[in-house]
């Protein structure tokens, strides 16, 4: 039974690649995985990566009456929980060596902001709003249902524990955990 979920994977790789941009050597996406958004040749993926099932990647290059210019780079190595959401307007860049658990949302989107105007559209007709940017460095590992949120840069090696929202700029070799996520240490040579 292992064995022939494997085969189905490997066919279904070689089909869903034909809807993305570069996708590199190695790449193995279990189906089910949920492709959203008009610019799925925007989506790149480096060698030797993995994604498991009932992921989404939506890349949006419009929503409603607005146009966008999206992309989602995932680098070499990584390691894509299941169920996890990387979805783009702006920019999702992922470095080398990514580790995710289960249930981790990535997106440089929101429906909308907080007011009262907004509250009286329904939130699926609000205008997509982005705060910039996510880039994740290098060998980065994100906890169970950990949030990245927009405008958001992850240094290399950090570790952001399960649950955690990340909301703002993370350095380089720390552990980050909480609502929202806080420095709790640097990570030391011993």
């Amino acid at each position: 039974n292992r064995q022939i979920k494997k085969w189905e994977s490997i066919i279904y790789t070689m089909w869903i690649r034909n809807f993305l941009g570069n996708v590199g050597e190695k790449v193995f996406i279990e189906r089910p995985c949920k492709l959203q958004g008009g610019a799925l040749s925007h989506i790149n993926i480096g060698s030797y990566v993995k994604i498991q099932s009932h992921s989404i990647l939506g890349c949006w290059d419009y929503y409603g009456e607005q146009f966008f210019s999206p992309s989602i780079s995932i680098g070499n190595c990584c390691k894509i929980g299941e169920y996890n959401h990387i979805s783009a307007c702006n920019k999702v860049t992922i470095g080398d060596g990514l580790l995710t658990g289960r249930y981790v949302y990535i997106g440089d989107n929101s429906h909308g902001g907080f007011t009262i105007e907004e509250s009286h559209i329904p939130p699926a007709e609000r205008k997509l709003k982005s705060k910039g940017e996510i880039v994740i460095g290098d060998n980065v590992w994100i906890g169970d249902k950990a949030t990245i949120l927009s405008g958001v840069h992850i240094g290399d090696g950090v570790i952001i524990a399960a649950n955690a929202v990340v909301t703002k700029d993370v350095p380089a070799y720390t552990l980050v955990a909480g609502v929202p996520a806080q420095v709790k240490c640097k990570l030391n040579n011993n």
